[in-house]
């Protein structure tokens, strides 16, 4: 019984020193800023057709950067990802109703969340799509708008 309280009494001051001294700075090679969606999937249904946004990534003037762009000459813009159904796959994939997979680099998260079922259909009354915040884990911030429509 004297064994088992010492042993625990160990544990305990074990446990209280490494609380103690707290997490350490993160590794600045480890940090990112970078908030992309670097491939969007659109899917028709859980078990459905996959297809593949069209990415078109802007800098903070409205100017479409070119492949290979730098996040420096990105920062302070936003995205515009569309998917343009043709009239054979309208059967398979509703654009009201469809289920969004992203692709991202390092620590992001996106807001709102894409699980569920997501109406990305381009119309008169919603011309925009559907708007996701990405968001770093450093908290820089880019807008991507979702846009479906049916050729």
């Amino acid at each position: 019984m004297k064994f088992l309280k010492n042993n625990i009494l160990i544990l305990a001051s074990l446990l209280v020193m490494l609380g103690l001294q707290g997490c350490a700075e993160a590794d600045p090679n480890f940090k990112h800023d970078d908030c992309f969606i670097s491939q969007l999937i659109a899917r028709g249904s859980r078990a459905g057709t996959d297809f593949v946004g069209t990415i078109y990534e802007y800098d903070k003037n409205g100017n479409l950067l070119e492949p290979g762009f730098t996040p420096e000459e990105a920062a302070g813009g936003s995205g515009v990802i569309t998917f343009v159904i043709g009239p054979s796959d309208a059967k398979v994939i509703d654009l009201t109703a469809c289920y969004l997979r992203a692709t991202l680099t390092y620590d992001e998260f996106v807001t709102p969340s894409m699980s569920g079922i997501h109406d990305i259909l381009v119309t008169e009354e919603k011309p925009d799509g559907k708007v996701f915040t990405v968001v770093s884990g450093e908290k820089s911030v880019r807008k991507y708008r979702v846009m479906g429509v049916y050729e």
